[in-house]
């Protein structure tokens, strides 16, 4: 976590001596600016374990810097408060702390009295008791006092230790210091812990519990001198605390109430910590709800050690040894929880489960409890055992999920075999009266009642029923009562959750049975679960059913095994009754009707059988008789086979084979399925019919041109070997023409955004040299290295660069979760060649892939392109790079941008992301061929994806730029939540420069998204990371480059173009440069450290729409990068630092966010800035002005002629259409469009010499002296 300290006080109480004596270590005597910028401490020795960066700002007492002061109070985490003399001492109780108060600000605050040095008369103990502890008593919101003195360096890093502990541990939580108690939420924390330390429940600590609660908390053992002295300490105040078993819980408490006491509240916080207590004194939410997916048809059941822990625990609840639980044990076993699961009490826990004689819960009923519990809601399984400390014996897996496990999904019951499961649902389904609640009784062996209840509450009973073998499984026997029609209405809940239904009728009553024709009749889809008929009240005397088919003809003529059982609740043999159902379940094709589809299937697999076997005409009218006779409809039967079943296409060929007595035999041949479209039918009209849109098939074709488009740069030629073309499909009838925005594009109507491409090695045997260096920041100026001849140096002495904070600082869910073993990476769930989805038109999959994967070189090029509708998975290195491995055509939306995850990638393994225009985000794994839609529908954002990137470092974080100008994080294995934006308050600025926006839908962060940021109301057309993975470079249409702090969720810099939109952006190798390319027609060179543009590419004469460094080409001072433009040109540039215009100075303009002192020359802000009022290329665009907190962020625009204009060292038109990607590999250059119908990936080799030494040298002293042109160009 990181920890603000807002530093307050009169003027010349010594806040910024203060300050500056812990920066520096010691007193600095020269003068210092009156308020420094805020600066950032990395954690030491003595920082509190949980502390990752420690922000220190200076604030001023001044009237006109109050706005500012109430902003950086409400921002802190802990106030440290300044007094040095009389004067100020009193301002602390008279306008410091009522002033924090009316600011509604609710943060802890450290009391300082500095400079003593000065006062020499008085001792620390007179300043305790006269200053400190009467304002102390008076204001609660003190935590703690300390006197300091920064010309001494006395207690300075104390003091802001103290700020440290105040918010990593807190004391206003656990302690009331007016009443001397601990609070209420601190002593029920604290209970349970004594609860689950307590192993043996036998009300005491003992000496072996206590040592194992002192190795869970502080990693080392107590010696028993400590324990010797614990235990005369809570025998002073409770004498009857301490016995010969151990210490009591109220001895326990005591101990933890004198650490809150003596200021030692981090041991109890240590102590709660380690029982996953957060610092509101609630139980962590990871914690009690871990990731526990089930998947659909699966279920959820206890594991071997989830019995095992529920069976110790009702043993040493069991205090009697009765063999049952009462309602005082119970109560006890419960204690540390929140009661009793609501599902419990909904069920009428215990009469739900088997009880004894007496009532009491049986083992055999606390298990079966348990068992259904697990089964309907595994989440509160989870939830109660991390309450009632189930600790895991896997170490590989510590949470308690190790107490289940997911069974096998039983998506075929048709299917002969026997499903993996130990807990089954059965729902009894009958009329009024049919004897189904007694049906349950006789499952809990309850005594059978006379009297007549009707069921309006739902009804469950569960128990273990012995199957044939001597296995055992649990039954749950559900009567629905009054939530029938609704369960029965839900599809899709209904055949994922049961496994077995029981259609239960009164054998007496002449009207029972009519109501189990009528509830089948109405839900034709309880046809696809395994069912049992059950005749109940058996010892009463039969009756006809008034029905049109009578039970045993019904059950017949579905194919069921065998007629209704006849029983009853007074048999004794009832018990069989259960063991069949049991049965059905854990068998499901032995009891599963016979519909008429599955006639005309069978009739199906009849003919593909008859088909290739030839028939006599003696014997055709026999088999038609009985197959006629086997295929009579059911009782009742609504609807008759149809005149196109195979069965009326048998006897029309029987017929006309009687007809005929020329041929001596038929052949009975089905015909093929009916085509998709009719012939011919016109592509627009099948799509307005409704009908699937056709797919025009082309190849991909490549061509070898000779001698072809060289590219000619100081180091050699770069030849063009290949020029491959991409099919692309049409667009949708529905698509209406893109109108080309730029008024000097050399199309009318462009793609949605061309063709974008990435390349992958799955191997990391191969990789870009890496540049980047976490010792030199891109933010600090000393990172810049100068050549001595240059005749220049950079202040440095101003500066000062602290380690980067940890990532998720401002947003907890953007933590990165450990790396995956690759054998253990998820994957999508659906099959993409086998989806049935409208989103995904075709998957066209190479006919040898797998022998592709299997043969080709670990080291190989991949390759992904994005084409408008299309996607294909291209393999450069095979010699067929032409025939894509797959190929995926979408319905509609235009797949506008992708990325591979660098991180989970392997051999094995491919996570890729891809942005639609729709907005749909598709999660792809192409090894697998499996995905997942992100965003469907446009449920957390409806506008298209403009760019996507992975999160570095994270497998499953990703983030995507939408063109309503949001930023959002989305994690690949999170379900979507419907994104309802939470209220802002009246106070809010819409023009801030970034919005953190939140969900009404996801507050506790288990689904997308994880983070939206909104910078602007306009398009965001691209984003870079930093290669140091904590900033991100963000162009957008508005004209604006946007630096953020990622991890911290805010906004350090905005920098304005000459004109028009930016479009592209990417940084150095070493992250020290960042190079946009946008509607000005500009490539445009920033400089991270001073914070302005140092140099100005002009070459291109339109539209800049990539650019991209080659690593190959870059070193610690020469940097070469490309770009590609609408103007069908490819661009090569060259820099280094020597060429590059910077002062000789620090520039006022640069801003210090990591400084201690700044320059002592500041020029004016308030200078002419022309970013308001440049003209756009959009004249529909109108600008918002920007409030007070963009303006700080924005830096004025430099005028050309202060900038230096470099040219390119290479230029050349390529193609005759907007080139829309460029890439670098080590040995080629990579470049795409799209051009007419097709997708152009061209490819050249760089020069056969390679990057030497001497090329370097050469590139270097070229480099150079394009540096003295470009500066004497610029002078």
């Amino acid at each position: 976590m990181t920890v603000r300290i807002c530093v307050c006080g009169d003027e010349g109480t010594g806040k910024s001596s203060l300050i500056t004596s812990l920066v520096k270590g010691v007193f600095v005597t020269n003068k210092i600016q009156p308020v420094l910028p805020q600066i950032t401490i990395p954690p030491t020795i003595g920082t509190p374990e949980n502390v990752t960066t420690t922000t220190v700002v200076d604030t001023s007492a001044l009237p006109q810097e109050r706005a500012n002061l109430a902003r950086e109070i409400r921002k802190s985490n802990v106030i440290l408060l300044v007094y040095s003399d009389h004067y100020s001492y009193e301002r602390v109780a008279l306008f410091w702390l009522p002033h924090f108060r009316s600011l509604g600000v609710n943060v802890p605050v450290v009391l300082c009295a500095n400079k003593a040095d000065l006062a020499t008369d008085t001792t620390d103990a007179q300043v305790i008791d006269e200053e400190m502890l009467p304002v102390m008593a008076e204001f609660k919101e003190i935590d703690s006092c300390i006197r300091s003195s920064a010309r001494q360096h006395r207690n300075v890093n104390e003091a802001f230790f103290l700020c440290q502990k105040a918010v990593t541990h807190p004391i206003a939580p656990l302690f009331d210091s007016k009443e001397s108690v601990l609070k209420p939420a601190a002593v029920a924390a604290l209970q349970r812990i004594f609860y689950l330390c307590d192993k043996d429940r036998d009300g005491f600590l003992s000496d072996k519990e206590i040592e194992d609660f002192q190795l869970k908390c502080f990693g080392k053992p107590l010696s028993e001198e400590d324990l010797v002295h614990i235990k005369e300490t809570i025998s002073k105040a409770y004498p009857d605390a301490v016995t010969p078993a151990g210490i009591t819980s109220r001895g326990f408490l005591h101990l933890n109430k004198l650490y809150a006491e003596k200021g030692r509240h981090e041991t109890v916080w240590i102590i709660l910590r380690s029982f996953q207590y957060t610092d509101n004194l609630s139980l962590q939410e990871t914690y009690l709800h871990p990731k526990f997916e089930v998947p659909p048809f699966s279920s959820a059941e206890l594991s071997p050690e989830g019995y095992r822990f529920l069976v110790d625990l009702f043993l040493l609840s069991d205090k009697d040894n009765d063999g049952g639980l009462n309602d005082s044990e119970l109560a006890s076993l419960f204690a540390p929880t929140p009661g009793l699961p609501s599902s419990w009490t909904d069920d009428s826990f215990p009469s739900s489960t088997v009880r004894d004689e007496a009532g009491h819960v049986t083992l055999q009923g606390w298990l079966a409890q348990w068992s259904m519990t697990t089964f309907t809601s595994p989440k509160t399984t989870l939830e109660y055992l991390a309450y009632l400390g189930f600790e895991s014996s896997d170490r590989s897996n510590p949470s308690t999920t190790a107490a289940l496990k997911v069974t096998k999904p039983r998506k075929r019951r048709r299917r002969p075999g026997r499903v993996g499961r130990n807990v089954v649902l059965c729902h009894v389904l009958g009329a009024a009266g049919a004897g189904k609640s007694s049906l349950l009784d006789a499952f809990l062996s309850r005594g059978f009642s006379n009297t007549y209840h009707p069921t309006i509450q739902p009804r469950t009973a569960v128990n273990t029923v012995e199957l044939p073998g001597g296995k055992q499984c649990y039954l749950i026997l559900d009567e629905l009562g009054e939530l029938e029609p609704a369960l029965l209405e839900n599809q899709s809940k209904l055949l994922d959750q049961c496994d077995v239904i029981a259609y239960t009728y009164d054998s007496s009553d002449p009207d029972s049975f009519a109501y189990i024709t009528k509830i089948r009749a109405k839900y034709p889809h309880l046809e696809e679960l395994p069912s049992i008929f059950l005749a109940l009240k058996a010892d009463l005397d039969r009756t006809t059913q008034r029905a049109e088919c009578q039970p045993h003809e019904y059950t017949a003529r579905l194919g069921l095994p065998a007629p209704p059982l006849h029983v009853s609740a007074t048999w004794s043999s009832i018990q069989e009754v259960f063991v069949h159902i049991a049965e059905a379940a854990m068998d499901p094709s032995t009891t599963f009707p016979r519909t008429e589809e599955d006639l005309e299937s069978k009739w199906m697999s009849w003919g593909i059988a008859l088909g290739a076997v030839p028939i006599t005409p003696e014997g055709a009218p026999g088999l038609r008789g009985n197959l006629e006779a086997w295929a009579q409809p059911l009782c009742p039967s609504p609807h008759p086979l149809s005149h196109n079943s195979s069965l009326a296409l048998l006897r029309r060929l029987s017929a006309t084979h009687r007809s005929s007595q020329t041929a001596p035999t038929i052949m009975f041949v089905l015909p093929p399925p009916p085509p998709r479209y009719s012939i011919p039918v016109a592509y627009a009209a099948g799509a307005a019919n409704g009908m699937a849109v056709p797919i025009i098939e082309t190849n991909n074709v490549i061509k070898h041109p000779e001698g072809g488009c060289p590219l000619q740069v100081g180091e050699g030629t770069y030849e063009l070997v290949d020029d491959l073309h991409l099919a692309t499909p049409p667009p949708h009838p529905s698509e209406a023409p893109i109108v080309n925005p730029n008024p000097l594009a050399t199309v009318p109507t462009p793609p949605t955004s061309g063709v974008k491409m990435s390349l992958v090695i799955t191997s990391n045997n191969k990789s870009p040299p890496n540049l980047y260096s976490s010792s030199a920041s891109a933010f600090d100026l000393r990172s810049i290295k100068e050549s001595e001849k240059e005749g220049r140096r950079s202040e440095s002495e101003s500066w000062s660069y602290v380690s980067a904070p940890a990532f998720g600082e401002g947003n907890p869910a953007l933590m990165i979760a450990p790396v995956k073993d690759g054998l253990k990476r998820r994957k999508p769930k659906n099959n993409i060649v086998k989806s049935s989805s409208s989103f995904v038109s075709r998957v066209i999959t190479h006919e040898s892939c797998t022998k592709r994967l299997a043969d080709r070189n670990p080291d190989g090029l991949f390759a992904f392109a994005n084409i408008n509708r299309a996607y294909q998975w291209l393999d450069l290195s095979s010699p067929n790079k032409e025939e894509p491995i797959a190929k995926i055509l979408f319905t509609k939306a235009h797949m506008l941008c992708h990325d591979v995850n660098e991180l989970s990638k392997s051999p094995s393994h491919v996570d890729i992301v891809m942005g639609s225009s729709a907005g749909d985000i598709i999660w792809y794994e192409p090894m697998s061929a499996k995905y997942a839609r992100i965003n469907k529908n446009g449920a957390v954002n409806n506008s298209a994806v403009t760019h996507i990137k992975w999160i570095p470092g994270s497998e499953n974080l990703f983030l995507a730029a939408h063109a309503n100008g949001q930023l959002v994080v989305y994690d690949k294995e999170k379900d979507d939540a419907l994104f309802t934006p939470e209220v802002e308050d009246g106070g809010a600025s819409s023009s801030k420069a970034l919005q953190i926006l939140k969900s009404v839908n996801s507050k506790n962060q288990k689904t997308n998204p994880v983070a939206v940021w909104r910078l602007s109301h306009q398009r965001i057309n691209s984003f870079a990371f930093s290669p140091d993975k904590q900033h991100l470079a963000v162009v957008l249409e508005d004209g604006t480059l946007r630096v953020l702090d990622y991890l911290k969720e805010e906004v350090t810099d905005i920098f304005a173009s000459y004109y028009g939109g930016m479009i592209c952006v990417c940084w150095s190798p070493d992250g020290k440069y960042i190079v946009s390319g946008g509607q000005d027609d500009l490539v445009t060179i920033w400089s991270l450290a001073e914070r302005k543009i140092v140099a100005r590419c002009q070459g291109h004469n339109s539209w800049v729409s990539a650019v991209a460094f080659d690593p190959w080409r870059c070193d610690e001072r020469n940097y070469r990068f490309g770009s590609v433009g609408d103007d069908c040109r490819l661009l090569l540039w060259d820099f280094n630092v020597g060429m590059l215009h910077r002062p000789k100075a620090l520039q006022a303009n640069a801003r210090h966010r990591n400084s201690i002192t700044t320059g002592a020359h500041q020029l004016s802000r308030h200078r002419t800035d022309s970013f308001s009022n440049r003209k756009r290329s959009d004249s529909n665009r109108t600008e918002k002005p920007l409030d007070d907190e963009v303006d700080n962020l924005r830096h004025p625009v430099e005028s050309r002629t202060l900038t230096a204009l470099l040219p390119p060292i290479m230029s050349k038109e390529v193609g005759s259409d907007p080139i829309s990607w460029l890439g670098f590999q080590e040995d080629f250059i990579f470049t795409s469009s799209l051009e007419g119908r097709e997708g152009h990936i061209r490819t050249w080799t760089r020069p056969r010499e390679g990057v030497t030494n001497e090329s370097r040298a050469d590139l270097s002293s070229t480099m150079s002296a394009t540096g003295s042109g470009a500066t004497a160009e610029h002078s």
